[in-house]
C-alpha cells in the first residue's frame, strides 16, 4: 500500500513580543534587535498570521510541521512562550512539530545559558538542551534529522556553527542509517558560498563533506528570509536538493515579501513534490506561489 505524508516547512518567524524589550537591553546586543523590533518589525511581522497559518496547515491535513529557527527576535522566555501557545491553540502536539534553533533564539549567551528555547517550547523543541543534537524522528519511513547551528554572536553578526562534537554524532547517525530515506533540517544554509564569518555557517564545509560521503534526500534551512533552491554534492555524483523558505509571518508588500510556508509530499518515505504557499492579504487565504 502506498504511504503518503504531507509535511510543512516554516521558518524565521521572528515572533514579535513588544513588551519583551527591557531598559537593560540598551547595554547589550539586544539594542539592535530591539530597535528593529520597534521601528521595522512592527510593520512587517504579524503575530496573528502564525495562528492563521497553523490553522490552514491543519485544515489541509499537514501531518508534521518543521520549524528551522529564529522563532523569536531577542531570545526571551516570553517570546518562546507566545509561540508555544500558538502551536497549542492550533491543535498541534509535540509529536507533530519539530523545531531547531536559529541565531536569534540564542541572541545572547544568557539566552543559551537559561535554555529559554528548550524550556519554554517543551516537547516542540524535541530535545531538552543544546548538547542533544542531532535528534532523529521517523516521519513515515523518512528519517528527520535535526541539527542546531545556533550560537550567540557579537554585534552585527549572525553566523552559525555546528561544532565538531555534533558533526561527529551526525556522521555516526548517517553511517548507521545508510539506505534509509533521510532529511536534514537546520537554520543556516550549508551551500557553498554561505560560510562567511558575518552570517554564514562557519563549518559548512564539514557538513558538506558528510553529505558528500553519506548522502541524504533533502536539506531544509531558513535564515535567508526568502525562498531558495540549491544543491550540494552527494555520493557517486548525486546532487542533494537544498531548500530554503521565506519568513512565515512576514508582511512587507512594498518589497514583495509575504508570509509563506513550504509544503512537501512524501510517498513511501521518498520526496515526491514540493511547493510554496503564500498569504494573500486581499483574499485572506494561502495560495500556491
Amino acid at each position: 500500500m502506498t504511504r503518503e505524508m504531507l509535511i510543512a516547512h516554516i521558518t524565521d518567524l521572528h515572533y514579535p513580543v513588544y513588551t519583551a524589550f527591557e531598559m537593560k537591553d540598551l547595554l547589550s546586543k539586544r539594542i539592535t534587535g530591539g530597535l528593529n523590533l520597534l521601528f521595522s518589525s512592527r510593520r512587517r511581522f504579524r503575530t496573528h498570521y502564525l495562528g492563521h497559518l497553523l490553522m490552514n496547515l491543519r485544515r489541509i491535513d499537514v501531518d508534521h510541521v518543521m520549524v528551522t529557527g529564529d522563532l523569536v527576535n531577542l531570545g526571551y522566555a516570553d517570546e518562546f512562550d507566545a509561540v508555544r501557545q500558538a502551536l497549542d491553540a492550533a491543535g498541534y502536539t509535540p509529536e507533530q512539530v519539530s523545531c531547531v534553533p536559529g541565531n536569534h533564539d540564542v541572541y545572547l549567551p544568557s539566552a543559551l545559558e537559561h535554555r529559554h528555547f528548550w524550556e519554554e517550547l517543551g516537547g516542540y523543541a524535541v530535545v531538552d538542551g543544546p548538547s542533544k543534537y542531532p535528534f532523529v524522528r521517523d516521519l513515515g519511513g523518512m528519517l528527520l534529522i535535526g541539527l542546531s547551528s545556533a550560537v550567540p554572536s557579537g554585534f552585527g553578526l549572525a553566523y552559525g556553527r555546528l561544532g565538531e562534537a555534533q558533526l561527529a554524532r551526525l556522521e555516526q547517525i548517517l553511517a548507521d542509517t545508510a539506505g534509509t530515506p533521510r532529511m536534514l533540517m537546520l537554520h543556516h544554509p550549508p551551500l557553498v558560498g554561505n560560510d562567511s564569518f558575518d552570517d554564514g555557517l562557519l563549518d559548512g564545509a564539514g557538513l558538506r563533506h558528510l553529505l558528500w560521503k553519506y548522502g541524504v534526500d533533502l536539506v531544509l534551512h531558513g535564515h535567508e528570509h526568502h525562498d531558495l533552491t540549491g544543491t550540494v554534492p552527494g555520493p557517486s555524483g548525486a546532487q542533494i536538493p537544498v531548500l530554503g523558505t521565506g519568513c512565515a509571518i512576514l508582511d512587507h508588500p512594498g518589497h514583495g515579501d509575504h508570509a509563506r510556508a513550504r509544503l512537501i509530499r512524501l510517498t513511501d518515505g521518498r520526496l515526491d513534490h514540493s511547493w510554496v504557499i503564500s498569504y494573500n492579504r486581499k483574499t485572506g487565504h494561502w495560495h500556491p506561489v
